[in-house]
């Protein structure tokens, strides 16, 4: 598969696009992802990790995906679906797979991820992949605190407008969350539409377009 443009440096070995796709002359973001996180927990009440899943835009999947249809039955094979992943996965591992995490203020270590598929839902590709904390967290003693975005905002990753697009797996009671939508300034609005995609503005543009998650637990006495 060709090299991909997904904000042209983070993931240029990722899933599927060229700066030739019509789309890509628009401003800032130039694909989309619906995301559903799964926050998982132990037995103990303690959180261990997000499995999340990124459902690409159909322009987007078309590129992904073309060519590896070779058994003609209308579906990507599942050789070149797994090969896939595998490289998106490596790629975004440098990148701390676009998720950062945070428990009582404190930034949460991320373990490599060691879980992951891929599939294609209604034309559109879906990855999966679990990642997992280096230490599980407990969520009684502060609020878990997550975040899912590409920094330099190439690509747009919002929940997706569903009852589960947020899961509280096998959480023990109590706990709840609270999803905070991204509130951007008019400038950085501004800035986003004004970049052709060979230009960027840095990691730090994606931060003011990120939703933010709250996941709040009662204490277990």
């Amino acid at each position: 598969m060709s090299r991909i443009v997904l904000r042209l440096a983070i993931f240029a070995t990722v899933i599927g696009i060229g700066v030739s796709n019509p789309n890509s002359l628009r401003a800032h973001p130039h694909a989309w992802i619906d995301l559903w996180v799964e926050v998982v927990f132990n037995e103990s009440g303690a959180a261990t990790g997000l499995r999340q899943t990124w459902l690409f835009d159909d322009f987007f999947s078309a590129y992904a995906t073309e060519g590896m249809d070779e058994d003609g039955d209308g579906q990507p094979d599942k050789e070149p679906l797994a090969q896939l992943v595998r490289e998106n996965i490596e790629s975004l591992a440098e990148y701390q797979y676009f998720t950062k995490a945070w428990i009582g203020g404190n930034t949460i270590k991320l373990n490599e991820v060691t879980e992951m598929s891929a599939e294609v839902r209604e034309n559109r590709l879906a990855m999966i992949y679990y990642v997992p904390f280096v230490k599980p967290v407990r969520t009684d003693i502060g609020p878990l605190v997550y975040s899912v975005y590409d920094p330099t905002y190439y690509i747009e990753i919002l929940h997706a407008e569903a009852e589960d697009a947020i899961q509280l797996a096998s959480s023990t009671a109590g706990c709840s969350y609270h999803l905070l939508p991204p509130d951007p300034k008019e400038e950085e609005v501004a800035l986003a539409a004004s970049l052709a995609p060979s230009e960027s503005a840095g990691d730090g543009l994606g931060q003011y377009f990120a939703e933010r998650v709250t996941i709040s637990c009662a204490s277990h006495g």
